[in-house]
């Protein structure tokens, strides 16, 4: 099984193009996932040295100027999709979520933004408020934020579930309330992976390896 350090090369489909430096007006950067915590900051870093980048988030702005937020959060998942762990327009496409009200996708996205480090003042108020339109509590699914330490109790976001759902059920993909449920329920990564393993979806997708296992052949 590959380790919790491959697991942030998974993180979203189109990730891997992104492994190379990038050069924007002289400057380069590159992402690095020797941990979660050097992918986050070198993430902050490339993102906005790259064009393609950039160009996604000025047409989401564009968009969402002219209120299209259909367009505008098609934009920012664009970028979010070449760059998952930088922080910052997680809370933008909670927004044109929100406006659209699709709750459960803007919640998924605020609690992204939190678990990566985003300003608690720029997010707590929005997740508050989609929330409590869908009729959940804050004391029973508590609003999480990023701290450092070990990588292993950081709080998860979206990247961190479809890298884990990857990893460990073989799944490309998963939809929003399915999400939804693992970033309420996981205040780690640690019981991240732990709720990832006791889902079914775990044993089907490694029922042979997991026989050999409990007949100790392995």
């Amino acid at each position: 099984m590959k380790t919790r350090k491959d697991m942030f090369a998974l993180a979203r489909r189109g990730t891997a193009r992104v492994g190379a430096a990038t050069s924007v007006a002289g400057r380069t950067s590159s992402l690095s996932r020797t941990s979660r915590q050097d992918l986050l900051e070198s993430s902050q870093r490339a993102a906005l040295g790259d064009a393609r980048f950039l160009e996604h988030v000025e047409r989401g702005d564009r968009a969402r100027d002219l209120r299209n937020w259909f367009e505008a959060e098609a934009a920012y998942a664009a970028a979010l999709d070449l760059y998952p762990y930088e922080r910052s327009y997680w809370t933008q496409l909670g927004h044109m979520a929100k406006e659209q009200e699709t709750f459960v996708r803007a919640e998924n996205a605020y609690r992204t933004a939190c678990a990566l480090g985003a300003a608690p003042q720029d997010v707590d108020p929005h997740l508050r408020f989609v929330m409590a339109r869908q009729g959940l509590e804050e004391h029973r699914y508590p609003i999480l934020h990023y701290k450092a330490g070990p990588q292993r109790g950081h709080v998860p976001g979206r990247p961190d579930v479809l890298a884990c759902a990857r990893l460990l059920w073989g799944a490309l993909g998963m939809d929003d309330d399915d999400i939804a449920r693992f970033l309420r329920g996981c205040a780690s990564l640690d019981e991240l992976m732990a709720a990832m393993i006791r889902d079914p979806r775990f044993e089907r997708a490694n029922r042979p390896w997991l026989e050999l296992v409990r007949e100790e052949e392995l």
